[in-house]
């Protein structure tokens, strides 16, 4: 019931699921608002992320995962012309519940939020290929993920039971551990970090 949207600050547009195979624009947030929608070629399933790109200003770039398992990655998406270039060769079919952004687009971090399918997935390529980033997690749902915005090595993902930390990614191997002293083992929905010192904050579901 929470539609899946991303706000691109420089471009004064809101990004949201519409249909399957379209995302809404509403734009001029401040001003004068208008709507209006593109179409995502390729697209066959409703949007379940949305998520902007920081790194491109002059313009968007918006990243979309799908209840397919399907992301799309589309540049110029605030113009007529949008170019959409499916980037999920390799990733399971399931839904998609988050993408995050690390150091610039190229590096992605990318979840799912389904049973029986490996979670955690990271490419360093802007989504030509992708390595599997499950490690040692249970089989649970994982539904946010985060890079910290000064190493990268180091994650933050949602489970359904709790935050799992992990210092070492980019290694062949290495370990998810559940992070923090008495975090309960609750669902997780969303995790933020607040950029001027680096805190995170998790959102809940099931104990308010």
């Amino acid at each position: 019931f929470i539609n899946p949207c991303d706000y691109d600050n420089s471009q004064d547009i809101l990004y949201s699921s519409r249909t399957s195979n379209t995302i809404q624009r509403i734009k001029n947030i401040t001003g004068s608002i208008s709507i209006d929608y593109f179409t995502v070629s390729g697209m066959v399933d409703m949007a379940t992320h949305i998520r902007g790109s920081e790194y491109t200003t002059a313009s968007s770039t918006i990243f979309i995962g799908t209840g397919a398992g399907d992301i799309y990655k589309v540049t110029n998406a605030n113009t007529g012309s949008p170019v959409s270039v499916q980037v999920s060769n390799g990733i399971p079919a399931g839904s998609i519940s988050c993408i995050e952004l690390g150091s610039d687009e190229n590096e992605l971090l990318v979840t799912l939020s389904n049973f029986g399918v490996t979670s955690v997935w990271h490419s360093s390529n802007s989504g030509a290929s992708w390595t599997s980033k499950e490690g040692n997690l249970p089989d649970m749902p994982v539904r946010w993920g985060i890079l910290h915005p000064e190493d990268s090595n180091f994650a933050l993902i949602a489970t359904e039971i709790g935050v799992w930390e992990a210092s070492n990614i980019n290694e062949l191997n290495f370990n998810w551990f559940p992070s923090g002293n008495n975090f309960p083992n609750v669902r997780v929905d969303m995790l933020r970090i607040r950029e001027n010192d680096n805190m995170v904050i998790a959102a809940t579901h099931g104990r308010g």
